[in-house]
């Protein structure tokens, strides 16, 4: 799925960008990096939850790819339905 897209680093991860759940569904869209830039680690992204609005977490772990046009998770729609709200720290 989606194969035919251009893969990129997460530092340049499309903001606003349609995020999918495993089956290929959309499930919100991008709206930030959960980074440290200095040390280069990913933590995850905020998305807003296409379902509600509200801006929940996606650890890195559960993000399989980062295209030039989308972000792809392993996420079941449920699952993103139970995604904790984000809270900025």
């Amino acid at each position: 799925m989606f194969e035919d897209e251009t893969p990129v680093a997460w530092q340049v991860m499309p903001r606003h960008a349609p995020v999918g759940a495993a089956d290929g569904s959309e499930i919100g869209t991008s709206e930030s990096l959960l980074a440290d830039l200095d040390e280069d680690i990913f933590h995850g992204i905020v998305m807003k939850r296409k379902q509600d609005g509200e801006k929940v977490e996606i650890p890195a772990r559960r993000i399989t790819r980062i295209t030039t046009r989308r972000v792809i998770t392993d996420l079941t729609a449920g699952e993103a339905e139970s995604l904790a709200p984000y809270r900025e720290r």
